[in-house]
Order: C-alpha cells, then sequence, then structure tokens
C-alpha cells in the first residue's frame, strides 16, 4: 500500500526586533535559516513586524512594497539630519506615508541635556511629508529620548505657547512649568485635511502612575519623576483649556514622551502599532493558513503581553488554530507569558555576557531555530 504523500510544512517566521542588535529583518532571516536547515522542504515566509516603536515603518513598508524617501528636519538635539519615510499603498488607508519619530527624536542620537530636547522635527516632518501630497501619515512612536508631551510637535504645527507676560516660549520640557496659556497658531488650517495616526507600542495615558514620566523618564535621563509627571500634567490643563477636552487620558497619550497626545490635539487617531503591522502584512484573524508561527524579541517578559508585537502574533495564532513558540534573547518566568505561547524558549546557550548575546545575536536565533524546528518537525511528521 503506498503511503500518502504528506504536504510540506508551512512556517510562518514573524518576529520583532532585536533592539540595539538586529532588525526585525534580520532576527526573521536568521530564524528562517536555521528552519530551513532543519526541515529542508518548509515553506518558511518572513514577515518582520513591529509594535509601534523602532522599525515599525520598515515592518510596514516591507509589508505594502513601500517607496523610500526623505526630508530634512531637525533632531531633539537641534542638528539637522535627513529623515526617511516609506510611501506606501494599502485598501484601507490608499496612498499615505508612515515614519519612525526615533529616526528624529531617538535615544540613542540624544546628546542634548533631557529638558532641552525637542520634538520640533517631527512637527516639520509631518508638514514636509503633506507638502508632499500625503494627507494621510503614520507616526510609529517608540523610543523617543524626548519627555515634553509632543510641545514641540504642536508649537511647530498649531499651537503658541506663552508665559505669564505673553511672550511667546520655545516649549522644550525646560519650559513648559512656565507656559501659562495656549493658542491656536494662524495658518494651522490645513491640519483639518490631514489624517494623522500615531501608532503605538505602549497604553500609557500622559501622566500619572502609568504615564509617560513615571514608566520611561528615568530612562531618558530623568532623576525626578514625580516633578516630571506634573510638568506634564502642567501642560496638559493648559491646553485642556483651549479644547475643552482632555485628551491626556487617552490610551497611548504617552507613548514617545507623550507624543502620542500631541497626536491627539492635532486631530489625529491612536491604534496599536502591533496590529497596524500585521494588517500590513496581511496577518488577520481568517487569513493565516500555517502550520507553525515563530515569533520572538530582544527580551520577553510580562510587559509582552501589553500589546507588544509577539503578543499580538500569538493572539492571531490561537484565533486561528495555529501553534505559536516564541524565540527571544531572553525570557522571564512568568506563568501568564507562558500561557500565551507554544512554548518560549531564550536564544542563548548558557550564561553569556550582553556584549556577546548581542554581537552573536544572529548566529544564535540561527542555532535557535534549527533546533525548535528540528523538534517541530520530528513531531510533525508523527502527526
Amino acid at each position: 500500500m503506498m503511503s500518502r504523500e504528506r504536504k510540506p510544512l508551512r512556517v510562518l517566521v514573524a518576529p520583532d526586533s532585536f533592539k540595539g542588535s538586529l532588525p526585525a529583518s534580520a532576527v526573521a532571516a536568521s530564524i528562517a535559516a536555521g528552519v530551513r536547515a532543519a526541515i529542508p522542504g518548509a515553506l518558511v515566509s518572513e514577515a518582520p513586524i513591529a509594535d509601534g516603536g523602532e522599525g515599525s515603518a520598515s515592518a510596514i513598508a516591507q509589508g505594502l512594497g513601500g517607496t523610500w524617501l526623505q526630508v530634512s528636519v531637525r533632531d531633539a538635539n537641534g542638528a539637522t539630519i535627513a529623515v526617511p519615510f516609506a510611501a506606501c499603498t494599502s485598501p484601507a488607508l490608499g496612498s499615505f506615508a508612515v515614519l519612525d519619530v526615533a529616526e528624529i527624536v531617538g535615544l540613542p542620537a540624544a546628546v542634548a541635556a533631557p529638558g532641552a530636547r525637542s520634538t520640533r522635527g517631527v512637527g516639520q516632518a509631518i508638514r514636509a511629508i503633506h507638502e508632499r501630497g500625503f494627507t494621510t501619515i503614520a507616526l510609529g512612536l517608540g523610543g523617543s529620548s524626548t519627555n515634553d508631551a509632543g510641545a514641540g510637535m504642536l508649537a511647530e504645527l498649531a499651537l503658541v505657547c506663552r508665559d505669564e507676560a505673553g511672550n511667546e516660549l520655545d516649549p522644550v520640557f525646560d519650559n513648559l512649568m512656565r507656559v501659562q496659556s495656549v493658542e491656536r497658531r494662524p495658518g494651522a488650517e490645513w491640519l483639518g485635511g490631514l489624517h494623522l495616526i500615531g501608532l503605538t507600542d505602549v497604553t500609557s495615558p500622559l501622566n500619572g502612575p502609568e504615564g509617560a514620566s513615571m514608566i520611561f523618564g528615568g530612562q531618558k535621563g530623568y532623576g525626578d519623576l514625580a516633578q516630571a509627571d506634573a510638568v506634564l500634567a502642567h501642560f496638559a490643563r493648559c491646553c485642556t483649556a483651549l479644547l475643552g477636552d482632555d485628551l491626556s487620558r487617552a490610551a497611548g497619550a504617552g507613548a514617545a514622551g507623550g507624543l502620542g497626545f500631541a497626536v491627539t490635539v492635532v486631530g489625529g487617531s491612536l491604534r496599536p502599532g502591533a496590529q497596524f503591522v500585521l494588517e500590513a502584512h496581511r496577518l488577520t484573524p481568517g487569513a493565516v493558513d500555517y502550520d507553525w508561527i515563530i515569533t520572538g524579541e530582544g527580551r520577553s517578559d510580562g510587559q509582552t503581553l501589553l500589546g507588544k508585537g509577539p503578543a499580538m502574533v500569538a493572539r492571531l495564532a490561537r484565533d486561528s488554530g495555529i501553534p505559536v513558540t516564541l524565540l527571544s534573547g531572553a525570557v522571564e518566568l512568568d506563568p501568564a507569558l507562558e500561557a500565551a505561547f507554544d512554548g518560549c524558549f531564550s536564544i542563548q546557550p548558557g550564561p553569556v555576557s550582553l556584549d556577546y548575546a548581542m554581537r552573536n545575536a544572529g548566529m544564535l536565533l540561527e542555532r535557535a531555530g534549527r533546533q525548535v524546528a528540528a523538534l517541530f518537525g520530528k513531531a510533525h511528521s508523527r502527526g
């Protein structure tokens, strides 16, 4: 009796970046190489993802076949830089542009004192891209060095900030407590025709215990986090007095040091970045047809489940009845995390230094991908 020919194993590799080490595309390629080595006949698809932070524009452009362009703006330190953005087209949005704010105000490039960093360049980029003819712009909000509630972006586009004497202020963080009133900037009517989308990687409000300052201020160089939180709350009250609506409590308003808040102030909307990226790769419930999905990130812990990319992939896999495995640089012992995946694995072979892990991430990912694929392939062949 002839045996029935088995169909090739269909595998989706959809990881996030390993920050400071490898972009998501390189992570996906390394894991995929390991899977192909262990299961030569497997049909392996690569879909690098992001969650609104660094690499989001690249992941979206790869999914939609975007074209890269650039604009000239000021970075957080005030230096002129060229910033890449991708021109994309999707069925839902039509023609749109997407860029990462980390390209303008990213933490690694920050040299100015924390309170002197500005988000004006984000506003400059929005204006310049709109002048290129784009009426829909998506901003990847994450990885910022700033904590100014997006005041610099707002001053560039829509608002005038004034002190007690009525003088206009440059609203960097160090000046925000001096702001006594905000008013609409003349010539900002064009914003009414702009569809601005903030892609968030957190659900934090602007201020409070879970806000931008209290959760992320320390990594940006702020010492007195309670005072930093009070500064953003003061600026938010000034904006509320003008708008008649408190937008600071919106989920994601605290993204990128409050740039999420600024997006809502100019009439934009906030969306979970991971969901947007998955949709760009056409990875939606009912549209995925794989035997196995592998995802991962640099470090996985309890925060992974708060809307991060791998958690969104896991949810999609579970909804589609597909087993999903997590391969990360480090995995914290967390029952909820383990319950979300069909196996959580660190790529480290044993105790190693952070420097070694980051320099050899590609090799370690390929090795781990080969090992888990050998196990999965053997189990699948017996099914």
